[in-house]
């Protein structure tokens, strides 16, 4: 586990110990999390205001979103900033269960069912997990924080920048183009790998990875070409200052004195901490991944728009 899910971990049993919780209902939470989104804080392009704030990735069931993956059209009335909230969502969980007479009776595996309401009930799959991670945190008692009565929003140990807003926006195109490349994570970097229908030679390298993921988040109407120098001067292509990146730029890596950039990589947003992450495709060795964005090469910023549909034009022109 990373130290991001096991800081939402962490929080499931501080905030539960917090509020008062047996230790059935704090498994019940750990095992929900587990579940429901593998300790991660997910955002949901179907929910495109979810994109403007810090996450752990994409996840794309429904309307979903969080740790909990709870429904926006359902639960959103309390705004996108809290529900993309962590320590929202898992006091959530205990608010709950503190309404289900009996819980203290039930089994957590059957209470995160009653409170998730899943198609399947496949929490008990990971309970021994819950149980590992209850062990692991259940001795904190941070003193700067005080116990809660029962039923009462505690916050845990923080949530570390978590549903943080990000600097600027996110497009649709831009979480689009994050989507596409996403799903080949772990794939292996293949030198001279990938095009616009996926990757070729048994991977992609940095442009190849780029190259597919704009072209099928534009629907196949932009073709970059596969290096990165000639993405960077592609004409799609709009120059943007750092401070004013957003998920689903591309950012060429240039090496001190040189004239030609050598990296391409998609800036994805911002982690827990404020630390600005790029998913990318390294080097030979390695595979698709997301990545903290490293200093000492010179850094350019391009924003592609999608190019009319030649079919929309020809029908505008013969209207």
């Amino acid at each position: 586990m990373t130290e991001a899910q096991l800081q939402l971990a962490r929080n499931g049993v501080v905030i539960g110990k917090q509020r008062g919780e047996p230790e059935t209902v704090i498994l019940a939470e750990l095992a929900a999390q587990a579940t429901e989104s593998t300790f991660r804080n997910l955002a949901n392009p179907a929910v495109p205001d979810s994109l403007n704030y810090s996450s752990d990735g994409l996840g794309y069931d429904g309307d979903s979103v969080g740790p909990h993956q709870m429904r926006a059209s359902v639960w959103g009335s309390v705004g996108i900033a809290t529900l993309m909230n962590p320590v929202y969502q898992i006091n959530w969980f205990y608010d709950q269960a503190d309404r289900i007479p009996g819980r203290d009776h039930m089994a957590p595996a059957d209470l995160a069912q009653a409170i998730e309401v899943a198609r399947v009930n496949a929490y008990a799959g990971q309970l021994d997990l819950a149980r590992s991670l209850y062990s692991t945190f259940a001795g904190i008692i941070p003193a700067p924080m005080s116990t809660t009565q029962a039923g009462q929003p505690a916050s845990g140990c923080g949530s570390n920048g978590a549903g943080a807003l990000l600097p600027g926006t996110t497009s649709d195109f831009g979480a689009a183009i994050i989507a596409a490349a996403e799903k080949w994570i772990g794939t292996p970097y293949i030198w001279g790998g990938g095009g616009q229908n996926g990757p070729t030679g048994g991977g992609f390298d940095c442009s190849g990875l780029t190259l597919y993921a704009l072209y099928q988040a534009s629907g196949g109407r932009l073709r970059l070409p596969h290096f990165t120098q000639a993405q960077q001067d592609d004409p799609a292509g709009t120059s943007i200052p750092f401070e004013q990146r957003q998920p689903g730029d591309l950012i060429f890596f240039t090496a001190p004195g040189e004239s030609t950039s050598h990296h391409v990589a998609i800036y994805y947003g911002r982690d827990q901490q404020g630390q600005d992450l790029v998913l990318h495709a390294p080097q030979s060795g390695q595979t698709v991944t997301i990545a903290p964005l490293w200093n000492g090469d010179r850094l350019d910023l391009r924003r592609y728009s999608i190019p009319a549909d030649p079919r929309t034009s020809e029908v505008g022109k013969s209207l």
